[in-house]
Parts: C-alpha cells; sequence; structure tokens
C-alpha cells in the first residue's frame, strides 16, 4: 500500500504527489513480478490503482498543465499499468481476468482541447505518446462549458493492437466525462473539429 493519502493532496504539491504515484508504480512492476500472487495481494494493489487515478480525475484540472515531475510520474504509472493489465488478460486468475477485461478499452473517444481564459490562440493536437483522459460520450458539457474561444474537438478510435485505460470502469471518473486515458497517436485520429463552444452556450443562455 501506498504511505501517501492522495486524497489530502491538491496539485500544487508536486514532491508529495510524486512520492504516492512512484510508490504505487513501483507496487505494480512488484505485483507483476511476483509469480505466487494472491487475491489478497491483488486487492492491495487495486486499491492503490484507484487512489492514484481518483487523483487524476479529481486533483487534476481542465487548461492547468502539470508539473514536468508529476507529468512523468504519471506516464510512467499508466505506462506500467497498461502492461500489468495486458498481462493479467490472459491469466488464469479469474479475478485478474475480470479487472483487466473491464479496464482495457478498444472504442471510440473523444477530447477537447482549449483554453480557459479568452484567447485567440488555437490548441492543436500534440502527437507526442504521453497518456491524456479522453471521454467515451462525444458531448461534455462540463468541459466545454470550462474552455474559451475555439475548442479543438478530437475523435480518435482505439483498435487492435492498442488499448485504452477506462478508468471509468473502476469509478474513478469525475461526473459525466467517463473517462479513458491513451495516447494522442496521429493514425488513431479520426476527425479534428474546431468549434466555439463557449460562445454558442453563452448565446443559448440569452436566449
Amino acid at each position: 500500500m501506498i504511505s501517501v493519502d492522495m486524497f489530502s493532496l491538491w496539485s500544487n504539491q508536486a514532491d508529495e504527489i510524486v512520492k504516492g504515484v512512484t510508490e504505487a508504480t513501483n507496487n505494480i512492476i512488484s505485483y507483476r513480478n511476483t509469480i505466487q500472487v494472491s487475491k489478497r495481494m491483488f486487492n492491495q494493489l487495486f486499491e492503490d490503482i484507484k487512489e492514484i487515478c481518483g487523483f487524476w480525475t479529481g486533483r487534476t484540472y481542465v487548461g492547468v498543465p502539470k508539473n514536468d515531475k508529476v507529468k512523468d510520474a504519471f506516464q510512467l504509472f499508466y505506462k506500467e499499468l497498461l502492461k500489468l493489465l495486458v498481462n493479467m488478460k490472459e491469466s488464469k486468475r479469474y479475478f485478474e481476468r475480470k479487472i483487466a477485461n473491464e479496464m482495457l478499452y478498444r472504442g471510440t473517444v473523444y477530447r477537447y482541447l482549449g483554453h480557459t481564459y479568452p484567447t485567440d490562440k488555437v490548441v492543436e493536437p500534440i502527437y507526442d505518446n504521453i497518456f491524456v483522459s479522453w471521454s467515451k460520450r462525444p458531448s461534455n458539457s462540463y468541459l466545454s462549458n470550462k474552455l474559451c474561444g475555439t475548442v479543438t474537438f478530437i475523435t480518435c478510435e482505439i483498435s487492435e493492437p492498442l488499448y485504452g485505460i477506462d478508468i471509468d470502469a473502476i469509478g474513478c471518473s469525475k461526473g459525466d466525462e467517463h473517462e479513458v486515458v491513451f495516447p494522442t497517436i496521429k493514425e488513431c485520429i479520426e476527425e479534428i473539429r474546431y468549434t466555439k463552444e463557449k460562445e454558442e452556450n453563452e448565446d443559448d443562455v440569452q436566449t
């Protein structure tokens, strides 16, 4: 179990965040390399995973860049988590196969990019293999209402041999976001649209 209470932290406590995420990552690696695992060990690891994913959705915010150390720690966490899930998908242990099948996601996901302050700048997707949050739903009023000016709306198809990590499946998604964690990979992008979401919403309210 990780020694850090992630839910007591805020986004500006970089060192403590990195410590907790790194501990959880090391626990994933240790579990994956253990030959004789038990359901009790798995349940303890699963609590770590839920705590880190819950922090990701509950303490990181739209339009607020992450500290570089925090971003790097989360990238390694999701990289190792994905390895674990893929391995468990073929496990002889039912409890491992069950969570792997629930969390490994293929299908269409959507992402909003923009600024939280008025600007004429347009945010374009960056194809850097960094894990980010996507939504299983094409419409997300929470996100679109947070963004100003032109919003970049991306449609992505996750297909074989790739998987996304469905954190909505373990109850860690916030509100109606229904989050899947997956990198922005150019070959997976099906559509990019640019809309004036905020202005349109404000016009709707006035009428």
